[in-house]
């Protein structure tokens, strides 16, 4: 068998992903026929069906699935290879916007920037607000090149790093619940409350926050939509549902109407730095680096706090928005 060709190759995991000719076509920058004629020799190649097409959806078949799971990581590992070969012959200089979702990382960014400007005078890191609610879509869009999100975050064209920062989760409530006065929460106890809903953050992610029952099967009741953080912390405060957010992030959004309970049975919250495919650089990687270790410094700050019984003071102010 003859080897298969790059545009064959290329046009195969475009189109697994899209899973539609028009689109897919856009992407490779060609017609739809151009696209079809390269699947159909694709396929000749191996000697199977890769799609199955019809006039309203195209699906991968099992050989097809099996090719994606093979192929793309392999094709990806050699485009981040390139692309960090280029970006280095360039050295770590250049901008990278930085998008953040709330006061804990706004902070960790902008001691990075502080960071990777003494150390790499031509680096400029720009950090950008972003909210919330809207997922990956800033990184999707190209307003921001890389930013940080709370973990599973699984999309096509999305890249995931490795895990920066573990959260204790905490059932946050309003101050006049019966929960406030408990030292904890079990998965169990949410039957009793309803868990607000987040129509615009993917499902999974919504699943390892609001669960649709107890460990047991029990219906967990859910609470007003919610698309931003700021929004969910001022129904809670009305007392109109509860929501599970990280000990750390909420150090950050005290407030005298909230309470925060933790839930013993359930894991830690995770979060991570997410760029798109093949736009991995030395400026990236430096800047990943100086996160992890500030995020890890602030794990370890925070463990030293709790040992001692102290507590970090709140602060009153979210950090710039640019830098």
């Amino acid at each position: 068998m003859s080897l298969v060709e790059v545009g064959e190759m290329e046009t195969f995991l475009v189109l697994a992903e899209e899973l539609h000719f028009g689109r897919t076509a856009q992407r490779r920058h060609v017609t739809p026929q151009r696209i079809s004629q390269l699947i159909q020799t694709l396929e000749r190649r191996l000697g199977g069906a890769l799609f199955e097409r019809s006039s309203r959806r195209v699906e991968l078949t099992d050989l097809g699935r099996q090719l994606y799971a093979d192929l793309q990581p392999h094709y990806q590992g050699v485009r981040d290879a390139l692309q960090r070969a280029a970006a280095t012959a360039r050295g770590v200089s250049g901008t990278l916007r930085a998008g953040y979702v709330n006061a804990l990382w706004g902070r960790l960014f902008v001691e990075a920037a502080d960071a990777l400007h003494t150390t790499h005078p031509g680096a400029r890191i720009v950090v950008v607000e972003l909210r919330g609610g809207d997922a990956l879509q800033p990184l999707h869009s190209g307003d921001v090149d890389v930013m940080c999100a709370s973990y599973p975050a699984h999309e096509p064209g999305v890249t995931a790093g490795p895990v920066l920062l573990r959260e204790d989760p905490m059932l946050v409530i309003s101050v006049d619940h019966p929960f406030a006065a408990r030292a904890s929460v079990s998965l169990a106890d949410l039957a009793t409350v309803p868990l607000l809903s987040t129509p615009t953050m993917p499902a999974d992610w919504t699943l390892s926050r609001c669960p649709r029952t107890t460990p047991s099967g029990d219906p967990i009741p859910s609470g007003p939509a919610v698309t931003s953080v700021h929004q969910a912390l001022a129904v809670i405060s009305l007392g109109h549902g509860a929501f599970i957010f990280g000990d750390q992030t909420m150090s950050y959004h005290r407030h005298p109407t909230l309470a925060t309970t933790p839930v013993s049975d359930c894991p830690p919250l995770e979060w991570g730095l997410v760029y798109r495919d093949g736009t991995r650089t030395p400026l990236l990687d430096a800047f990943a680096q100086v996160v992890g270790n500030l995020a890890h410094d602030q794990t370890q700050g925070a463990a030293v706090d709790q040992l001692s019984g102290s507590a970090k003071a709140p602060r009153s102010a979210a950090p710039p928005t640019s830098r």
